[in-house]
């Protein structure tokens, strides 16, 4: 409790409140012996002390002797004093926030968002690649070591995009809490280059992954790998989208080689600012039940676009809801041996895609369409 008082007494709000309310009792009870008339009944001085304080000045109530315009004057200093300290205490606040924000030092209280961990290379790409595909709709919490200048030089880069930054390591709990990440859209882990401690630029993408996944199993979490040889490591953190580095380079190669024209051809669809490219859309209800080639004559006729495929995210159930609900000996067995295996027990969520299908091919409910613009 003593703490708690002297803690009250250091508060610059409760001093300054505190002397605007002596003043205000003060000069209205002096005033009040110094004064005849209207501005002696009730609560009519202390009105008046408070409006002199503020320099509102109403002029409904005025002293009229000597002795009560010498006390005004005191007043009036003493509220002004009082006020402009007022006025640069909750000015100092805003701006220690502003500068505290701008050093990734706050928390960002957001929801649906886009939170990016880790930098490198990759960082801008991902950054323009989201903001043109979400027009600028779309706000991204950055959580790595960057200087206050390359976070400013990025947000003068990016003005159409709402651009946040926590600054510290994204594999601790209280940074990752910083950024809202319970309320996110989807986590997006990359590898860091300035982790040059580390034997593997992915060991750090792993250890991420997991810690988010264990705040919460629900939160999506996309991760770039840059060896394909631990992507065995990283499906064993639960991670929803992995993305390795060399996937499509060795195809892009031999296609450059043996089939002319295939890698421009993807490279034009993959690229955000083309005026063709993959995108995706909903199915309208009407076609429910019918044909693939309906489907893909309706998006050709009515929109000029061509029918890939479809796709549709399905929720796997967890071994977890499998397992009896009283923990027998049996069951905790199996649920140890699974996670030795690295298999998840957590419900999880899974694209399937069914590209090119033939002619016949149903559209079921809850499917939606991959098409070129």
């Amino acid at each position: 409790m003593q703490l708690w008082f002297r803690t009250l007494l250091r508060n610059s709000f409760f001093q300054v409140g505190i002397g605007i309310l002596i003043i205000m009792v003060f000069g209205g009870i002096v005033l009040k012996l110094l004064e005849t008339g209207d501005i002696t009944k009730g609560e009519n001085p202390f009105w008046w002390a408070i409006v002199t304080m503020t320099t509102v000045g109403y002029g409904d109530f005025a002293p009229v002797t000597t002795a009560g315009r010498v006390f005004s004057i005191v007043v009036m200093f003493g509220g002004i004093s009082l006020i402009s300290l007022l006025t640069a205490t909750i000015s100092s606040i805003f701006v220690a926030k502003k500068i505290r924000e701008g050093k990734g030092l706050e928390k960002i209280n957001i929801t649906n968002h886009v939170v990016l961990c880790g930098w490198n290379k990759h960082g801008r790409r991902i950054i323009r690649t989201i903001d043109n595909l979400a027009h600028g709709e779309k706000e991204i919490v950055l959580i790595n070591d960057l200087s206050e200048e390359k976070v400013t030089a990025l947000r003068s880069r990016f003005r159409q995009i709402k651009l946040h930054f926590v600054s510290g390591d994204f594999t601790r709990e209280n940074i990752l809490e910083k950024a809202s990440i319970r309320d996110s859209q989807t986590v997006v882990v990359i590898p860091n280059e300035t982790d040059t401690a580390l034997s593997s630029p992915d060991e750090k993408t792993i250890f991420a992954t997991m810690t988010i996944k264990s705040i919460d199993p629900n939160i999506r979490v996309v991760a770039y790998l840059m060896d394909k040889e631990n992507l065995t490591h990283m499906k064993r953190t639960n991670v929803d989208e992995v993305v390795v580095s060399d996937d499509f380079g060795a195809y892009m190669v031999a296609s450059h080689v043996i089939e002319t024209g295939v890698p421009q051809t993807v490279s034009h669809l993959l690229d955000e600012t083309a005026s063709s490219r993959f995108v995706c859309q909903k199915i309208p209800e009407d076609f429910i039940g019918r044909p693939f080639s309906a489907l893909s004559d309706h998006f050709r006729n009515e929109h000029g676009l061509i029918l890939v495929g479809v796709f549709s995210i399905e929720e796997n159930l967890g071994i977890n809801s499998i397992l009896s609900a009283d923990s027998s000996s049996l069951d905790a067995f199996i649920e140890h041996k699974l996670k030795e295996g690295g298999i998840s027990l957590q419900e999880a969520e899974k694209v399937s895609t069914v590209i090119n299908p033939h002619e016949e091919y149903l559209i079921s409910d809850g499917e939606q369409a991959v098409v070129i613009s």
